[in-house]
């Protein structure tokens, strides 16, 4: 039984560790009935013979792109060093229109729940740093990370009167948490409503989704967080943690990072 707990390496190699012993007792109970009710002799090698056949089905179905073999060896080897497709893609942060300001916050626990922490940057339609800020947070999940670091870059728009601002998240449930288009768990419901006022209360304010390689400088500030025990507020890029300072210049060139993703598909090793 000790399969069940063994790691897979591909796509296929999780679908056989799952199908095989259902394969295994499916075929034990077929051979058993043909004896017992067909009278026919019980043979252990056309059961074996079955069992490899099916996981041939599964896989031929599943990945017909891929030659499987018969020969139980060669195909279990096939299957432990097949590798996935990745598809590479180019993110960049896009900066804000003139006389807008752009918010990039996140949050996370170091385990969920756990110490939380949150970061943020805000920044002018040229890229250059407005603030940026690091906070640890005590304990919690992740999704009151997220929601705690937005009312905080918000609350220091509001105290420093900016009136155009694009909020930018890599939360997606905080997105649609805050333009009502998602039910807010109870977890975070007093958190979100207190977001939501704020939010009302800006001239003009915009909510958006953004990928995780676009928002590596607020990503790094929350991290950060993590080692502080008050707050940490940075007004020139000097004062920023060296790596934050480092994406904060990639972000304000243009230059972007590379979004390495792991497709379903598989192919035959090199």
């Amino acid at each position: 039984m000790r399969w069940w707990s063994i790691p897979h390496h591909n796509e296929a190699h999780r679908s056989i560790l799952q199908a095989t012993p259902i394969f295994i007792c499916w075929n034990l109970w077929k051979n058993r009935c043909a004896k017992k009710y067909g009278g026919k002799q019980s043979i252990i090698a056309r059961v074996k013979h079955f069992v490899i056949l099916d996981t041939f089905k599964l896989l031929h179905t599943a990945f017909p792109y891929i030659s499987w073999p018969l020969n139980w060896s060669s195909l279990c080897k096939l299957l432990e060093n097949c590798i996935h497709d990745s598809k590479v893609t180019a993110v960049q942060w896009i900066k804000p229109p003139e006389k807008w300001v752009k918010l990039n916050t996140d949050g996370s626990a170091l385990n969920n729940p756990g110490s939380i922490g949150a970061g943020g940057v805000l920044r002018n339609h040229r890229g250059e740093l407005l603030f940026a800020f690091s906070v640890p947070l005590g304990e919690g999940t992740n999704n009151q990370a997220e929601v705690e670091a937005a009312l905080f870059g918000l609350n220091w728009c509001a105290q420093l009167n900016y009136n155009k601002v694009i909020l930018e998240v890599d939360s997606q449930l905080l997105v649609d948490c805050l333009l009502n288009k998602k039910i807010i768990s109870w977890s975070i419901s007093s958190q979100m409503q207190r977001l939501q006022r704020l939010s009302s209360n800006f001239p003009q304010i915009k909510c958006i989704h953004t990928l995780r390689e676009a928002n590596f400088v607020a990503d790094t500030l929350y991290k950060y967080g993590h080692q502080l025990t008050s707050p940490m507020i940075y007004f020139n890029t000097q004062q920023l943690p060296k790596t934050a300072a480092a994406y904060l210049q990639q972000g304000m060139a243009g230059m972007a990072s590379f979004r390495r993703r792991k497709l379903k598909r598989i192919k035959k090793p090199p």
